[in-house]
């Protein structure tokens, strides 16, 4: 008697496994996804994603697996046209968060190291670089603060007017000016105590004109004069 019991149960069991999977990946009459998915990596043959559809459209969080198992990604489809997502590493850590418009990445996206920290603010305009950037030095372990350690501006996907590199402590390491992705005008390089180190203009990302090499003492300065990035002249000057 007990015996039949567990084989009834068995069978009851077998058909609501089945029920629930031949509920996911269901097509309308128009052979457009609707409902609950599941899809499979056809190397491994291992989940690669899951989430509902409308008619074929995405909808709400969607949860992506990488071919070893863990989870990549989780994108968030809000409407036609918007979603938000998150990249993730092996570890569990985020990678990458920002938000897509069209399947272009739009406005600020913040990348990470592998252990949390804050890496990259980007800003992005229908998927370009656009705007401020800023690039981090890792956070203190002490403070859990963060130093800019570069900013600069975009257009359209390149380097485009005023760009600094710091020192961790905050000085200005580095400083000049870019043209559509082309260094362009006088470029200014520092010691970590303010001073000059070197300083000469770029046109069209070449050195041109006189460059000064301080060494940390106008006394000991040393001059050259480049022509279209070729030194032409190099002199010193006391």
């Amino acid at each position: 008697m007990k015996s039949s019991f567990c084989f009834i149960l068995l069978i009851i069991s077998t058909f609501i496994v089945h029920s629930q999977d031949t509920q996911k990946n269901q097509l309308n009459k128009k052979n457009q996804k609707i409902g609950d998915w599941v899809g499979y990596h056809e190397e491994t043959n291992t989940i690669r994603y899951k989430g509902n559809f409308i008619d074929d459209k995405p909808v709400g969080l969607f949860t992506y697996f990488a071919k070893e198992g863990h989870i990549s990604a989780k994108v968030n489809f809000i409407n036609d046209s918007l979603s938000s997502s998150e990249m993730y590493f092996d570890n569990g850590y985020v990678m990458a968060k920002g938000k897509f418009i069209n399947q272009m990445k739009q406005g600020k996206w913040f990348t990470y190291s592998r252990t949390g920290i804050l890496l990259n603010v980007f800003n992005f305009d229908k998927g370009a670089m656009e705007g401020t950037q800023y690039l981090y030095y890792p956070a203190d372990e002490e403070t859990n603060s963060v130093k800019i350690m570069e900013e600069y501006n975009c257009k359209k996907g390149l380097k485009n007017g005023s760009w600094k590199q710091y020192y961790k402590l905050g000085r200005v390491k580095s400083e000049g000016n870019y043209s559509m992705g082309k260094r362009d005008g006088l470029f200014t390089y520092y010691f970590a105590d303010g001073t000059v180190d070197t300083k000469g203009s770029f046109k069209n990302d070449l050195k041109q004109g006189d460059w000064f090499f301080y060494d940390g003492e106008k006394s000991n300065m040393k001059k050259a004069n480049y022509e279209k990035g070729k030194l032409v002249e190099k002199k010193n000057e006391e």
